[in-house]
């Protein structure tokens, strides 16, 4: 009787631990499991199809995502809602806020994400954004014109939507209003604080240069749709 014991044990310590390790498995294994003579080679089957079947999946999203406009690395592997709520600080004048809106426009017609003006107090757990104007003259002949900054601000959350909370900021130089407060420059600084980071493509309303460009590509949408899991 104890080595009977023994054995009904190992079996539960087997179907225990692969439980744990490839949940996915839990199924398949629990309809197979009484006609089972080599439980432990048959374990090793199912993880090795279901690692086989993760693999493939990967590659697949890999070659899917391979024309997408690049994420930034703080926000790769996060897990963010896709509703923000946005305030302008002090000192941003109607000509910033005018381009700040408009853009705000474009990313919600995307229906990839959601930007709201906040009014009143805002959920500890929401993400918010803050458009800004600051000052910055370059010198001469660095052969190159700062005309904004912007990017997304990470703060890991555990709580009842297990979501990461994103706190970004995009901002215009002031200092060279007739190139910066437009919006092309304000899509490119949110497109920032949203999570894309600069492209190679041109069309990319993330290119590093200013290249007027008024409407997302396709990249920058498919690189939207990445981040928040659209």
């Amino acid at each position: 009787m104890k080595w009977i014991n023994r054995l009904i044990a190992l079996i539960i310590v087997l179907l225990t631990l692969n439980i744990f390790i490839q949940p996915g498995s839990l199924k398949s294994i629990g309809h197979r499991v009484n006609n089972a003579i080599d439980l432990p080679t048959m374990l090793k089957v199912e993880i090795d199809k279901d690692n086989h079947h993760e693999n493939q999946t990967q590659q697949k999203a890999t070659q899917t995502n391979a024309n997408a406009t690049p994420i930034e690395s703080i926000v790769q592997g996060r897990t963010l809602s896709n509703r923000y709520y946005y305030h302008f600080a002090n000192g941003v004048g109607d000509r910033a806020k005018q381009a700040f809106l408009s853009a705000v426009s474009d990313y919600n017609k995307t229906g990839i994400v959601r930007l709201e003006p906040q009014t009143g107090k805002v959920d500890s757990q929401a993400n918010q954004l803050t458009f800004y104007v600051y000052k910055k003259r370059v010198e001469n002949g660095s052969g190159a014109v700062e005309l904004g900054l912007g990017g997304p601000q990470i703060y890991p959350w555990i709580g009842n939507r297990n979501d990461d909370l994103n706190r970004g900021r995009a901002g215009l130089n002031a200092e060279y209003p007739q190139s910066s407060m437009q919006k092309p420059v304000a899509l490119h600084e949110i497109g920032h604080a949203l999570g894309l980071d600069h492209s190679t493509k041109r069309d990319s309303i993330m290119y590093p240069v200013d290249q007027g460009e008024t409407r997302l590509s396709s990249g920058d949408l498919a690189g939207l749709k990445e981040i928040y899991h659209k």
